[in-house]
Protein backbone atom coordinates (compact mmCIF):
# COMPACT_ATOMS: atom_id res chain seq x y z
CA UNK A 1 0.00 0.00 0.00
CA UNK A 2 2.80 2.41 0.90
CA UNK A 3 4.55 1.65 -2.38
CA UNK A 4 1.35 2.28 -4.36
CA UNK A 5 0.80 5.59 -2.54
CA UNK A 6 4.36 6.60 -3.39
CA UNK A 7 3.75 5.80 -7.05
CA UNK A 8 0.56 7.85 -7.11
CA UNK A 9 2.33 10.77 -5.44
CA UNK A 10 5.12 10.65 -8.01
CA UNK A 11 2.58 10.44 -10.85
CA UNK A 12 0.87 13.62 -9.58
CA UNK A 13 4.06 15.64 -9.23
CA UNK A 14 5.39 14.66 -12.64
CA UNK A 15 2.04 15.07 -14.35
CA UNK A 16 1.89 18.65 -13.08
CA UNK A 17 5.41 19.14 -14.43
CA UNK A 18 4.17 18.10 -17.85
CA UNK A 19 1.81 21.05 -17.94
CA UNK A 20 4.68 23.41 -17.01
CA UNK A 21 6.20 22.81 -20.44
CA UNK A 22 3.15 24.33 -22.07
CA UNK A 23 3.02 27.13 -19.51
CA UNK A 24 6.51 28.22 -20.47
CA UNK A 25 5.40 28.52 -24.09
CA UNK A 26 2.65 31.00 -23.30
CA UNK A 27 3.72 32.69 -20.08
CA UNK A 28 2.69 32.18 -16.46
CA UNK A 29 -0.11 33.71 -14.45
CA UNK A 30 0.17 32.01 -11.09
CA UNK A 31 -2.69 33.23 -8.95
CA UNK A 32 -5.34 32.20 -6.48
CA UNK A 33 -8.76 33.78 -6.55
CA UNK A 34 -12.45 33.13 -6.06
CA UNK A 35 -15.16 34.34 -8.38
CA UNK A 36 -18.83 33.59 -8.86
CA UNK A 37 -19.95 33.28 -12.44
CA UNK A 38 -23.14 35.00 -13.54
CA UNK A 39 -25.10 33.78 -16.56
CA UNK A 40 -23.84 35.01 -19.93
CA UNK A 41 -25.40 38.26 -21.11
CA UNK A 42 -26.53 36.47 -24.25
CA UNK A 43 -28.47 33.93 -22.20
CA UNK A 44 -31.85 34.75 -20.69
CA UNK A 45 -31.54 33.41 -17.15
CA UNK A 46 -34.71 31.73 -15.97
CA UNK A 47 -36.05 31.10 -19.47
CA UNK A 48 -37.70 27.67 -19.53
CA UNK A 49 -37.07 27.35 -23.26
CA UNK A 50 -33.38 28.20 -22.96
CA UNK A 51 -32.89 25.86 -20.00
CA UNK A 52 -34.67 23.00 -21.75
CA UNK A 53 -32.61 23.44 -24.92
CA UNK A 54 -29.41 23.58 -22.88
CA UNK A 55 -30.31 20.42 -20.97
CA UNK A 56 -31.03 18.60 -24.22
CA UNK A 57 -27.66 19.57 -25.70
CA UNK A 58 -25.82 18.57 -22.54
CA UNK A 59 -27.67 15.25 -22.28
CA UNK A 60 -27.04 14.33 -25.92
CA UNK A 61 -23.35 15.20 -25.76
CA UNK A 62 -22.73 13.35 -22.50
CA UNK A 63 -24.62 10.29 -23.71
CA UNK A 64 -22.55 10.23 -26.87
CA UNK A 65 -19.22 10.44 -25.07
CA UNK A 66 -20.10 7.91 -22.41
CA UNK A 67 -20.04 5.31 -25.16
CA UNK A 68 -16.74 3.51 -25.80
CA UNK A 69 -14.92 3.99 -29.07
CA UNK A 70 -14.63 0.67 -30.88
CA UNK A 71 -12.86 1.83 -34.04
CA UNK A 72 -9.99 4.21 -34.71
CA UNK A 73 -11.44 7.68 -35.40
CA UNK A 74 -9.11 7.98 -38.40
CA UNK A 75 -9.09 4.71 -40.31
CA UNK A 76 -8.08 5.44 -43.89
CA UNK A 77 -5.81 2.62 -45.15
CA UNK A 78 -2.19 3.47 -45.87
CA UNK A 79 0.61 1.38 -47.34
CA UNK A 80 3.45 2.16 -44.91
CA UNK A 81 6.91 2.15 -46.46
CA UNK A 82 9.40 0.23 -44.33
CA UNK A 83 12.96 1.35 -43.64
CA UNK A 84 12.27 4.87 -42.39
CA UNK A 85 14.12 6.33 -39.42
CA UNK A 86 12.11 7.93 -36.61
CA UNK A 87 13.59 10.04 -33.83
CA UNK A 88 11.61 10.78 -30.65
CA UNK A 89 12.59 13.81 -28.57
CA UNK A 90 11.15 12.66 -25.23
CA UNK A 91 10.21 14.85 -22.28
CA UNK A 92 11.05 13.91 -18.70
CA UNK A 93 7.62 13.06 -17.29
CA UNK A 94 5.84 9.67 -17.16
CA UNK A 95 3.22 10.46 -19.78
CA UNK A 96 6.00 10.90 -22.36
CA UNK A 97 7.41 7.51 -21.39
CA UNK A 98 3.92 6.03 -21.75
CA UNK A 99 3.66 7.54 -25.23
CA UNK A 100 7.15 6.21 -26.00
CA UNK A 101 5.91 2.66 -25.41
CA UNK A 102 3.37 3.19 -28.17
CA UNK A 103 5.85 4.90 -30.50
CA UNK A 104 8.47 2.17 -30.20
CA UNK A 105 5.94 -0.63 -30.71
CA UNK A 106 4.41 1.17 -33.68
CA UNK A 107 7.82 1.82 -35.26
CA UNK A 108 8.64 -1.87 -34.98
CA UNK A 109 5.31 -2.81 -36.55
CA UNK A 110 6.01 -0.39 -39.41
CA UNK A 111 9.51 -1.77 -39.98
CA UNK A 112 11.12 1.53 -38.99
CA UNK A 113 14.30 2.29 -37.11
CA UNK A 114 13.61 3.92 -33.75
CA UNK A 115 15.94 6.28 -31.88
CA UNK A 116 15.25 8.54 -28.94
CA UNK A 117 16.80 10.91 -26.47
CA UNK A 118 15.26 12.53 -23.42
CA UNK A 119 15.65 15.95 -21.86
CA UNK A 120 14.78 17.71 -18.60
CA UNK A 121 12.25 20.19 -20.03
CA UNK A 122 14.58 23.18 -19.90
CA UNK A 123 15.59 25.37 -22.85
CA UNK A 124 19.15 24.09 -22.82
CA UNK A 125 18.33 20.38 -22.61
CA UNK A 126 15.54 20.60 -25.18
CA UNK A 127 17.85 22.36 -27.64
CA UNK A 128 20.53 19.73 -27.01
CA UNK A 129 18.04 16.91 -27.60
CA UNK A 130 17.02 18.44 -30.92
CA UNK A 131 20.70 18.78 -31.86
CA UNK A 132 20.99 15.02 -31.30
CA UNK A 133 17.93 14.47 -33.46
CA UNK A 134 19.43 16.49 -36.31
CA UNK A 135 22.75 14.62 -36.03
CA UNK A 136 20.91 11.30 -36.33
CA UNK A 137 19.62 12.30 -39.79
CA UNK A 138 16.10 10.88 -39.33
CA UNK A 139 13.22 10.91 -41.77
CA UNK A 140 10.85 12.33 -39.14
CA UNK A 141 11.02 13.77 -35.61
CA UNK A 142 8.34 13.27 -32.93
CA UNK A 143 8.03 15.51 -29.87
CA UNK A 144 5.63 16.92 -27.25
CA UNK A 145 4.64 20.51 -26.67
CA UNK A 146 7.81 22.30 -25.64
CA UNK A 147 7.92 26.00 -26.50
CA UNK A 148 9.11 26.69 -30.03
CA UNK A 149 11.50 29.28 -28.66
CA UNK A 150 13.50 26.57 -26.89
CA UNK A 151 14.53 24.92 -30.16
CA UNK A 152 14.01 27.69 -32.70
CA UNK A 153 17.35 27.27 -34.51
CA UNK A 154 16.98 23.48 -34.58
CA UNK A 155 13.44 23.81 -35.90
CA UNK A 156 14.73 26.03 -38.68
CA UNK A 157 17.42 23.47 -39.51
CA UNK A 158 14.91 20.62 -39.65
CA UNK A 159 12.64 22.70 -41.83
CA UNK A 160 15.55 23.48 -44.16
CA UNK A 161 16.31 19.75 -44.41
CA UNK A 162 12.62 19.02 -45.07
CA UNK A 163 12.38 16.76 -42.02
CA UNK A 164 8.79 16.89 -40.71
CA UNK A 165 7.91 17.22 -37.02
CA UNK A 166 4.93 15.43 -35.50
CA UNK A 167 3.94 17.00 -32.17
CA UNK A 168 1.13 16.96 -29.62
CA UNK A 169 -0.07 19.07 -26.68
CA UNK A 170 1.00 22.36 -28.21
CA UNK A 171 -1.42 25.24 -27.54
CA UNK A 172 -1.83 25.67 -31.28
CA UNK A 173 -3.92 24.51 -34.22
CA UNK A 174 -3.94 21.02 -35.74
CA UNK A 175 -1.61 21.87 -38.61
CA UNK A 176 0.30 24.85 -37.19
CA UNK A 177 3.00 25.07 -39.87
CA UNK A 178 6.29 26.95 -39.43
CA UNK A 179 8.17 23.68 -39.19
CA UNK A 180 5.58 21.66 -37.27
CA UNK A 181 3.57 19.45 -39.61
CA UNK A 182 0.87 18.39 -37.15
CA UNK A 183 -0.21 18.95 -33.54
CA UNK A 184 -2.26 15.90 -32.58
CA UNK A 185 -3.63 17.36 -29.34
CA UNK A 186 -4.78 20.92 -30.01
CA UNK A 187 -5.86 23.97 -28.09
CA UNK A 188 -9.40 23.34 -29.36
CA UNK A 189 -9.30 19.86 -27.82
CA UNK A 190 -8.60 21.33 -24.39
CA UNK A 191 -11.46 23.78 -24.86
CA UNK A 192 -13.78 20.88 -25.65
CA UNK A 193 -12.76 19.02 -22.48
CA UNK A 194 -14.07 22.01 -20.56
CA UNK A 195 -17.30 21.96 -22.57
CA UNK A 196 -17.79 18.27 -21.92
CA UNK A 197 -17.23 18.66 -18.18
CA UNK A 198 -19.73 21.55 -18.07
CA UNK A 199 -22.34 19.34 -19.71
CA UNK A 200 -21.65 16.52 -17.26
CA UNK A 201 -21.80 18.88 -14.28
CA UNK A 202 -25.10 20.38 -15.41
CA UNK A 203 -26.65 16.92 -15.54
CA UNK A 204 -25.14 15.66 -12.29
CA UNK A 205 -25.82 18.61 -9.99
CA UNK A 206 -29.36 18.20 -8.59
CA UNK A 207 -29.06 21.50 -6.73
CA UNK A 208 -27.56 23.28 -9.77
CA UNK A 209 -24.75 24.38 -7.48
CA UNK A 210 -21.30 23.77 -8.97
CA UNK A 211 -17.68 24.56 -8.09
CA UNK A 212 -14.98 24.78 -10.77
CA UNK A 213 -11.41 24.49 -9.49
CA UNK A 214 -9.01 26.03 -11.99
CA UNK A 215 -5.23 26.05 -12.35
CA UNK A 216 -4.49 29.18 -14.44
CA UNK A 217 -0.73 28.82 -14.04
CA UNK A 218 -0.92 26.64 -17.14
CA UNK A 219 -2.51 28.35 -20.17
CA UNK A 220 -3.83 25.07 -21.55
CA UNK A 221 -5.85 24.62 -18.35
CA UNK A 222 -7.15 28.16 -18.71
CA UNK A 223 -8.46 26.98 -22.06
CA UNK A 224 -10.23 24.11 -20.29
CA UNK A 225 -11.71 26.64 -17.86
CA UNK A 226 -12.87 28.89 -20.69
CA UNK A 227 -14.64 25.98 -22.36
CA UNK A 228 -16.37 25.14 -19.09
CA UNK A 229 -17.48 28.72 -18.40
CA UNK A 230 -18.75 29.30 -21.93
CA UNK A 231 -20.74 26.06 -21.97
CA UNK A 232 -22.24 26.18 -18.47
CA UNK A 233 -23.70 29.61 -19.22
CA UNK A 234 -25.55 28.10 -22.18
CA UNK A 235 -26.65 24.69 -20.90
CA UNK A 236 -27.40 25.69 -17.33
CA UNK A 237 -28.15 29.42 -17.03
CA UNK A 238 -29.89 28.75 -13.72
CA UNK A 239 -26.79 27.15 -12.20
CA UNK A 240 -24.88 28.85 -9.42
CA UNK A 241 -21.23 28.45 -10.39
CA UNK A 242 -18.35 29.29 -8.07
CA UNK A 243 -14.92 29.45 -9.73
CA UNK A 244 -11.88 28.98 -7.51
CA UNK A 245 -8.42 29.36 -9.02
CA UNK A 246 -5.42 27.86 -7.23
CA UNK A 247 -1.65 27.69 -7.69
CA UNK A 248 0.49 24.63 -8.34
CA UNK A 249 1.86 24.83 -4.80
CA UNK A 250 -1.69 24.31 -3.48
CA UNK A 251 -2.00 20.83 -5.00
CA UNK A 252 -1.84 18.18 -2.33
CA UNK A 253 -1.29 20.87 0.32
CA UNK A 254 -3.84 23.69 0.56
CA UNK A 255 -6.34 22.49 -2.04
CA UNK A 256 -7.90 19.64 -0.01
CA UNK A 257 -8.63 22.06 2.82
CA UNK A 258 -9.93 24.67 0.39
CA UNK A 259 -12.43 22.20 -1.06
CA UNK A 260 -13.55 21.14 2.42
CA UNK A 261 -14.09 24.79 3.35
CA UNK A 262 -16.14 25.37 0.21
CA UNK A 263 -18.36 22.41 1.02
CA UNK A 264 -18.81 23.48 4.64
CA UNK A 265 -19.69 27.04 3.64
CA UNK A 266 -22.18 25.93 0.98
CA UNK A 267 -24.25 22.86 1.94
CA UNK A 268 -26.05 23.02 -1.44
CA UNK A 269 -22.80 22.60 -3.39
CA UNK A 270 -23.10 19.13 -4.91
CA UNK A 271 -20.75 18.90 -7.89
CA UNK A 272 -17.10 19.92 -8.39
CA UNK A 273 -15.19 20.18 -11.68
CA UNK A 274 -11.39 20.02 -11.52
CA UNK A 275 -9.41 21.39 -14.46
CA UNK A 276 -6.88 18.56 -14.28
CA UNK A 277 -7.05 15.05 -12.82
CA UNK A 278 -3.90 15.37 -10.73
CA UNK A 279 -5.51 18.16 -8.70
CA UNK A 280 -7.57 15.60 -6.78
CA UNK A 281 -4.60 14.23 -4.88
CA UNK A 282 -5.59 14.15 -1.20
CA UNK A 283 -8.99 15.76 -1.79
CA UNK A 284 -11.34 12.74 -1.34
CA UNK A 285 -9.56 11.74 1.86
CA UNK A 286 -9.90 15.26 3.27
CA UNK A 287 -13.59 15.40 2.38
CA UNK A 288 -14.27 12.06 4.04
CA UNK A 289 -12.28 13.06 7.13
CA UNK A 290 -14.54 16.11 7.43
CA UNK A 291 -17.64 13.91 7.26
CA UNK A 292 -18.68 15.37 3.90
CA UNK A 293 -18.09 12.35 1.70
CA UNK A 294 -21.69 12.19 0.48
CA UNK A 295 -22.16 15.89 -0.31
CA UNK A 296 -20.57 16.38 -3.73
CA UNK A 297 -19.46 14.33 -6.73
CA UNK A 298 -16.66 15.33 -9.10
CA UNK A 299 -15.24 15.10 -12.62
CA UNK A 300 -11.81 15.98 -14.06
CA UNK A 301 -9.82 15.44 -17.26
CA UNK A 302 -6.48 14.00 -18.36
CA UNK A 303 -6.12 11.94 -15.20
CA UNK A 304 -4.94 8.38 -14.72
CA UNK A 305 -4.84 5.55 -12.17
CA UNK A 306 -5.09 8.00 -9.27
CA UNK A 307 -8.46 9.16 -10.56
CA UNK A 308 -9.60 5.74 -11.72
CA UNK A 309 -9.03 4.40 -8.19
CA UNK A 310 -11.16 7.17 -6.70
CA UNK A 311 -13.94 6.48 -9.19
CA UNK A 312 -13.97 2.71 -8.65
CA UNK A 313 -13.92 3.17 -4.87
CA UNK A 314 -16.73 5.74 -4.94
CA UNK A 315 -14.52 8.36 -3.29
CA UNK A 316 -15.85 11.76 -4.37
CA UNK A 317 -14.91 11.44 -8.06
CA UNK A 318 -17.44 9.77 -10.36
CA UNK A 319 -16.09 10.54 -13.85
CA UNK A 320 -12.95 11.32 -15.85
CA UNK A 321 -12.58 12.66 -19.38
CA UNK A 322 -10.05 10.07 -20.49
CA UNK A 323 -7.01 10.38 -22.76
CA UNK A 324 -5.18 7.39 -24.29
CA UNK A 325 -1.40 7.97 -24.08
CA UNK A 326 -0.08 4.71 -25.57
CA UNK A 327 -2.52 4.92 -28.46
CA UNK A 328 -1.27 8.47 -29.05
CA UNK A 329 2.17 7.00 -29.72
CA UNK A 330 0.75 4.75 -32.43
CA UNK A 331 -1.24 7.60 -33.94
CA UNK A 332 1.91 9.76 -33.99
CA UNK A 333 3.68 7.11 -36.08
CA UNK A 334 0.59 6.81 -38.26
CA UNK A 335 0.63 10.59 -38.86
CA UNK A 336 4.36 10.45 -39.63
CA UNK A 337 3.81 7.67 -42.17
CA UNK A 338 1.05 9.63 -43.88
CA UNK A 339 3.19 12.78 -44.03
CA UNK A 340 6.17 10.89 -45.47
CA UNK A 341 3.84 9.35 -48.07
CA UNK A 342 2.88 12.85 -49.16
CA UNK A 343 -0.70 12.60 -47.92
CA UNK A 344 -0.51 14.99 -44.98
CA UNK A 345 -1.19 13.81 -41.42
CA UNK A 346 -4.79 12.84 -41.99
CA UNK A 347 -7.68 14.54 -40.26
CA UNK A 348 -10.42 12.76 -38.36
CA UNK A 349 -13.99 13.93 -38.82
CA UNK A 350 -15.25 15.87 -35.82
CA UNK A 351 -18.34 14.13 -34.37
CA UNK A 352 -21.50 16.19 -34.81
CA UNK A 353 -21.89 16.75 -31.07
CA UNK A 354 -18.31 18.06 -30.82
CA UNK A 355 -18.72 20.71 -33.52
CA UNK A 356 -18.38 24.18 -31.94
CA UNK A 357 -18.15 27.45 -33.87
CA UNK A 358 -14.70 28.99 -33.73
CA UNK A 359 -13.01 25.71 -32.73
CA UNK A 360 -12.43 23.80 -35.97
CA UNK A 361 -9.76 21.42 -34.67
CA UNK A 362 -11.71 19.54 -32.00
CA UNK A 363 -10.77 15.84 -32.20
CA UNK A 364 -9.06 16.35 -35.56
CA UNK A 365 -6.05 14.35 -34.39
CA UNK A 366 -7.86 11.03 -34.51
CA UNK A 367 -7.60 10.34 -30.78
CA UNK A 368 -10.52 8.65 -28.99
CA UNK A 369 -12.36 10.49 -26.22
CA UNK A 370 -14.66 9.04 -23.59
CA UNK A 371 -16.16 10.03 -20.27
CA UNK A 372 -15.05 7.20 -17.98
CA UNK A 373 -17.27 6.12 -15.09
CA UNK A 374 -16.92 3.20 -12.68
CA UNK A 375 -18.50 0.65 -15.02
CA UNK A 376 -16.19 1.60 -17.91
CA UNK A 377 -12.95 1.29 -15.90
CA UNK A 378 -11.84 -2.35 -16.00
CA UNK A 379 -8.57 -2.03 -14.08
CA UNK A 380 -8.03 1.21 -12.14
CA UNK A 381 -4.29 0.58 -11.87
CA UNK A 382 -3.68 0.68 -15.62
CA UNK A 383 -3.87 3.29 -18.35
CA UNK A 384 -7.01 3.72 -20.43
CA UNK A 385 -6.40 2.11 -23.86
CA UNK A 386 -8.87 4.32 -25.74
CA UNK A 387 -9.76 1.61 -28.25
CA UNK A 388 -9.48 -2.07 -27.37
CA UNK A 389 -6.96 -3.79 -29.62
CA UNK A 390 -5.77 -0.54 -31.19
CA UNK A 391 -2.37 -2.06 -32.03
CA UNK A 392 -3.93 -4.64 -34.35
CA UNK A 393 -6.21 -2.03 -35.85
CA UNK A 394 -3.30 0.23 -36.80
CA UNK A 395 -1.30 -2.70 -38.18
CA UNK A 396 -4.23 -3.68 -40.38
CA UNK A 397 -4.55 -0.11 -41.68
CA UNK A 398 -0.89 -0.01 -42.62
CA UNK A 399 -1.17 -3.08 -44.78
CA UNK A 400 -2.82 -0.76 -47.32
Amino acid sequence: MAQRQHQLTRRLVLAVAAFSMIAAACGDDESSSDTTQAPSETTVAGSDTTAAAGNNIAAERVAAFLKPTTELPLNAPLKVEAGKKLYYVQCSVPVCAEIAVGIEAAAEAAGWEYETTSHQDTPETVASAFDAAIAAKPDVVLTSGNPREWFASQLAALQEQKIPIVAWSMPEAYEPGDGVSVNLLTEDDYYFYGVLMADYAALNSPNKNILFVGLPTFPVLSTVQQGFEDEIAVVCPECKVDVTEVAVTDLGTNLPGTVVSKLQANPDLDHIVYAFGGMLFGVPEAIEAAGLGDQATAISQAGGPLNFSFIKAGQHQVAEVGLASELMGWRAVDAAARILAGEGPGRAETPALAVIDGHPDILSGGLPLQILEADSIVDPTTLWPGVTGFQDLFTALWAG
